[in-house]
């Protein structure tokens, strides 16, 4: 008859904690490492005009055809 007494049910696990976290951490920003690879990809095609960037992804093109062995 005591296995029938109703028991409370723990509490539900709360992500309160971790969301916060994760605000904090998102109004941060980017961590270095991400921005740095990000530069990394994008800067060799920053360019001021259509020449300089049509010249720039030719050299990419070059370079690449160059190095996969075709």
């Amino acid at each position: 008859m005591l296995d029938m007494i109703a028991r409370p049910l723990p509490a539900a696990p709360s992500n309160g904690v971790y969301s916060d976290m994760e605000e904090e951490d998102n109004q941060k920003g980017p961590e270095q490492d991400e921005t740095d690879r990000f530069y990394q990809l994008v800067r060799p095609l920053m360019a001021d005009d259509q020449e300089e960037l049509s010249r720039k992804l030719a050299e990419i093109n070059r370079r690449s055809s160059q190095g996969s062995g075709r």
